[in-house]
């Protein structure tokens, strides 16, 4: 009799889950920006973001973000397992449950504010790694490598074995745990060297990346947005102390950088009719700080391509965010044009 048809008919949800998973952990760490404590796209930053948001927020303060690095190689590593355990079938009920509460992990935080819920990705994750941990494979493309299965069937050393008697099930599961880990690094450490390879490219590139300064000629900002990237900011320089920008010395569409009290990017932006405005750039979805866009006047997020318009109190103009951008008061000297933080 052939397998029973509702595992075939989980057969799509299994290796979608357990192939995203495998995917997300390796990129994980092929990026070179990601295994840091602090900087755009680090694990740093958006449990810094998460902590804004995430009823966990107590705990994420003392648990991760005194050891971010730690954390997203944990979250890495984690994600690899989870996919090659569903992929291969060893240890498939355990690994849907460990994906289960990862994905219950990232609803509470990385998906805690989308609004409304049905548009948060790790709701139906997490569901779906229910659904297989509850039906098991049902022996279904289960992977036997050999070694294994001749190191399961092997009688225990008589130091460790009760009765002599070959592997029992506790065993296996050893073994497979054995396996599934090897598996894990192997492919973790293979991940982190491509990444390694590939890391100075990426990083070449965003250097290249041409920037707006405050103090550029006017037509300098919207040169620079030409290949529809967001643009890093510059802060002018010889600022007096407490200043975050000059209004009289930036041209129209342009924006400075600054860092607010609470920690988090801020950025002050020049409009085209010549009103300054300024606003926290840590982007509400998931927290990677926005840059200003010169030729479309939006501040753009280059994780996940939200953007904001900041002539219009920085709504969102373009999703995944729901939320706009935290507006910061500011003041501005009239005879110098210093723009200083107010309240």
């Amino acid at each position: 009799m052939g397998p029973d048809p509702v595992y075939r008919a989980l057969l799509p949800l299994r290796f979608f889950l357990g192939g995203m998973f495998l995917y997300a952990g390796l990129d994980k760490l092929v990026d070179p920006a990601f295994l840091a404590a602090t900087g755009p796209g680090s694990v740093g930053e958006q449990l810094a973001a998460f902590t804004h948001v995430s009823p966990l927020t107590p705990f994420i303060e003392v648990f991760a973000q005194p050891w971010p690095v730690a954390v997203g190689l944990g979250m890495a590593l984690l994600e690899i397992a989870v996919g090659l355990g569903a992929l291969t079938g060893i240890l498939y009920r355990a690994s849907a449950a460990v994906g289960a509460g990862l994905s219950l992990l990232f609803l509470l935080t990385a998906s805690w504010d989308t609004r409304p819920i049905y548009y948060g990705p790790d709701l139906p994750y997490m569901v779906g790694w229910i659904t297989l941990a509850l039906a098991g494979s049902g022996g279904l493309y289960v992977l036997e490598d050999r070694l294994v299965d001749r190191l399961r069937r092997a009688p225990l050393p008589a130091t460790l074995a009760d009765d002599g008697t070959p592997a029992s099930a506790g065993r296996r599961a050893v073994l497979e745990v054995g396996v599934l880990g090897a598996a894990t690094l192997a492919a973790a450490v293979v991940a982190r060297a491509f990444g390694r390879v590939l890391g100075p490219v990426f990083t070449q590139e965003v250097a290249a990346a041409p920037t707006a300064s405050p103090t550029a000629a006017p037509g300098a900002s919207d040169e620079a947005g030409a290949s529809g990237a967001p643009v890093a900011s510059g802060v002018a320089p010889s600022l007096a102390a407490g200043e975050i920008a000059n209004a009289q010395s930036m041209p129209a569409r342009s924006a400075a950088d600054f860092v607010l009290a609470s920690g988090d990017p801020g950025i002050v932006v020049k409009l085209s009719d010549g009103k300054v405005v300024a606003y926290d750039a840590t982007c509400t979805h998931e927290g990677c700080p926005v840059g200003y866009d010169g030729p479309s006047g939006l501040l753009l997020c280059p994780c996940h391509g939200a953007a904001f318009d900041p002539s219009a109190e920085a709504v969102v103009v373009n999703g995944p965010a729901r939320r706009p951008l935290a507006a910061v008061p500011i003041s501005i000297d009239p005879a110098t044009g210093a723009v200083t933080v107010s309240g």
